[in-house]
């Protein structure tokens, strides 16, 4: 009777931890894989109005250069959400 009492013992968590490893590996194979989202496309910029300054240069370090129209318009690049100005601003000559 020792020895049953024993093997239930050391048994039993060998059988239950066992058979909770084979479960959480068929949930995770069973569980749905998400992808990460796409990343949103590069601005483009806009189109610059006829009094812009010429384009300094297609591309800035790998990136378009695009024209933007804020603070008084300027050529630039957009890296990680945040525009990169080239350029002065055209209208006031300054930053």
């Amino acid at each position: 009777m020792g020895s049953f009492k024993t093997l239930i013992k050391t048994a039993l968590p060998a059988a239950v931890l066992v058979g909770g490893m084979a479960i959480g590996a068929v949930g995770s194979v069973a569980a749905p894989a998400f992808a990460q989202p796409a990343p949103p496309p590069a601005p483009v910029g806009e189109v610059p109005p006829a009094w812009a300054p010429p384009k300094p240069s297609e591309f800035w370090n790998g990136h378009p250069v695009v024209w933007f129209s804020g603070w008084g318009g300027r050529w630039g690049v957009w890296i990680n959400g945040s525009f990169i100005s080239l350029t002065s601003n055209p209208v006031t000559g300054g930053g």
